[in-house]
């Protein structure tokens, strides 16, 4: 099925609809028939963004106004039309196609499993899937990269233990619960009659649970193999050869066709986490490994924040420059500032904004609200400040081909000429090609 593609923050008030693929000959017509009597259309995605619409329709007779917003993904228009809102950043007046895959892999890893990050992505698996590239797939890196970073988070500390049953033939003893059946088919009818097959519990960390956890680390192995000729592979390789090693014991089950229901436990909250991923991303690929190897795949409606994969792109810079004292996302009196840092030699509340201010001032209403955070009473506290000590506050935004080192990245900043200790900073976003 053909679908409508889209960049990221399009708009008809500074783009032309003619720059989107084949629209005057094959989409204009169909959306304002699929529109019929409407005269807008909003897609939505609120557990990502209550400020803006994934897609937002607007017809007047024969003409449209099209926007959308830094949520890119894959859904319908009225369960009809597939759409693709693809990851594009502008510089001048180039659109470039952002190096989607290098900021996740590169990035997700600094990411530490305390930290939520929920909202960078939402699936609607209550939707009928749609038919892609494989290569247009930008929902199954994210859960896939996610998982790996939990799953050796639970093996830094151990796999869970349990009481699991085993089957197995025994020579001149009994243990557990003799099968009956079982052991006249693999001994009696063989004239033996010393040994017997039994069903008993064991105690260790070949549990369903870790089975099933194995089995979706392998279908990310076989996900992964794509990328290998990338240098970002070698990012995750020693992740990957720390969780393969202490699964090594677990019994590789292939047999897993359901959801594994998730039962938390206080001990290992990391579990909860791990099985809900793992059901994620199998149930994405029908249970079916050899999913993962195929050129095009089918995969439900889902919506990524570009904004929020930003923000992770500049947190991965500062906790390369300090290993220790960046927080982020820590709510402080309901409020919720990007990244703070706390560190003995500086101290700063940062702000990310995925917009291009590469060739405009920052937007007031940006300015205020990281001065604002730069002046909460619970923020000096975390810090161990006074009353009346300065705050350095840094609005951090993207540009293309941004000439600022991300190495020391901070010492960069430049102050903003009519206000003190708020800064600005430019951060280079990956890029793949230039579209125009």
């Amino acid at each position: 099925m053909p679908i409508l593609r889209i960049r990221e923050n399009f708009s008809t008030i500074h783009h032309q609809l003619s720059s989107i693929t084949k629209f005057e000959e094959k989409w204009r017509s169909k959306l304002i028939d699929t529109l019929g009597s409407q005269t807008e259309f909003v897609l939505s995605c609120k557990k990502l963004s209550d400020e803006v619409n994934c897609i937002y329709f607007q017809k007047k007779g024969e003409s449209l106004h099209l926007e959308t917003s830094y949520l890119i993904g894959l859904d319908y228009i009225q369960d009809d039309i597939p759409i693709m809102i693809e990851p594009k950043f502008s510089y001048g007046k180039n659109d470039y196609s952002i190096d989607f895959y290098k900021i996740l892999f590169e990035s997700l890893p600094y990411v530490k499993s305390s930290e939520i990050i929920s909202d960078l992505y939402d699936v609607k698996f209550d939707a009928k899937p749609i038919e892609i590239e494989q290569k247009d797939d930008f929902l199954t890196p994210i859960l896939v990269i996610q998982y790996l970073n939990i799953l050796k988070k639970i093996c830094s500390y151990g796999l869970q233990k349990g009481y699991y049953l085993v089957e197995q033939n025994l020579n001149s003893k009994v243990k557990g619960k003799i099968l009956i059946k079982e052991t006249i088919k693999h001994n009696h009818l063989k004239a033996n009659y010393s040994d017997s097959y039994c069903r008993y519990q064991e105690f260790g960390i070949n549990t369903k649970e870790n089975q099933f956890l194995k089995y979706a680390f392998q279908f990310c192995l076989n996900y992964l193999n794509q990328f290998r000729q990338l240098d970002l592979f070698q990012n995750i390789e020693n992740m990957v050869g720390m969780i393969r090693s202490s699964f090594l014991v677990v019994d590789y089950n292939e047999g897993f066709r359901k959801e594994m229901v998730i039962r938390k436990n206080p001990m290992f909250p990391e579990y909860e986490s791990a099985i809900r991923l793992a059901n994620m991303i199998l149930k994405r690929n029908a249970f079916n490994i050899t999913n993962t190897t195929t050129n095009k795949v089918r995969t439900y409606p889902y919506w990524i924040n570009m904004s929020k994969l930003f923000e992770l792109h500049v947190l991965k810079f500062l906790r390369t420059d300090y290993p220790n004292g960046v927080i982020y996302q820590k709510s402080f009196a309901g409020r919720i500032p990007d990244i703070i840092l706390n560190t003995e030699s500086y101290k700063a509340v940062i702000d990310v904004k995925y917009k291009n201010y590469s060739n405009k001032s920052l937007e007031i209403e940006d300015i205020r609200q990281v001065a604002a955070y730069s002046k909460m009473k619970s923020i000096y506290k975390e810090l161990g400040l006074n009353k009346g000590d300065e705050l350095d506050s840094i609005i951090i935004y993207p540009k293309v081909q941004s000439l600022n080192k991300t190495k020391d990245l901070l010492s960069q900043k430049e102050e903003l000429r009519d206000y003190f200790n708020i800064y600005k900073l430019e951060v280079d976003i990956p890029i793949l090609t230039k579209t125009n």
